[in-house]
């Protein structure tokens, strides 16, 4: 797990105790997950891993499933985050259109691999049972992650029809999730060089494909 404190502490000495107390209890649920699975450890276990006291626990998280999940939505925002990173400046492109922010979008996203970055995930994909808790976590992080790609394309695209790029943004995550499902089934989540391949093979396919629409 690598996983860095999301923020700055607030000022004040009040806000800091709380947002230590929450990263202490993401921190936590994620060893305890990599080791026992999402649903796998209680929230006495959550307690004891973090240093809280059960009450602390339900200040901030419903259930110890909860602060797991949380865990998870980071390693999504991580790589992201990472991803983007690796945009070109925009005052350095000149004048751009949507192939060339999707063509650079695609060079971005060879550099950082979904099945490294969100490996723990994954393999939790594969053991969870279904839960209102799992359904409701892959809806957010899952419009978490097309509203912000949205934000970036429309920060290189101001002048571009705001719906298109929403569905552009939209369609580029959802095949990033049928790409990891198909991942997934095709290798049981074992992570070699054999698998690495697949992921590569898969994910060029998925850009080719929608990459068909954004040739302008």
């Amino acid at each position: 797990m690598n996983i860095g404190y999301q923020g700055e502490a607030p000022k004040d000495k009040r806000g800091a105790l709380k947002w230590h107390n929450r990263r202490a209890m993401v921190m936590a649920a994620g060893e305890l997950s990599d080791h026992h699975g999402i649903q796998g450890f209680s929230v006495d276990d959550l307690a004891a891993k973090a240093g809280v006291s059960r009450r602390t626990i339900f200040n901030h998280f419903s259930s110890a499933e909860d602060a797991g999940y949380e865990y998870l939505s980071e390693l999504v925002t991580q790589l992201i985050e990472a991803v983007l990173a690796e945009l070109p400046d925009p005052s350095e492109r000149g004048e751009q259109t949507l192939g060339s922010v999707y063509r650079d979008l695609c060079a971005a996203m060879r550099t950082r691999s979904p099945v490294e970055a969100l490996h723990p995930l994954l393999l939790q994909v594969t053991e969870v049972k279904e839960s209102p808790t799992a359904a409701l976590w892959t809806f957010r992080v899952t419009s978490a992650a097309t509203e912000r790609l949205a934000h970036v394309l429309r920060e290189r695209l101001p002048d571009h029809d705001q719906l298109e790029l929403q569905l552009v943004a939209t369609s580029i995550i959802n095949s990033m999730s049928v790409c990891m499902d198909a991942w997934l089934l095709r290798t049981g989540g074992e992570l070699n060089d054999q698998s690495r391949g697949i992921w590569d093979e898969l994910m060029s396919k998925a850009l080719c494909v929608l990459g068909r629409g954004f040739t302008t």
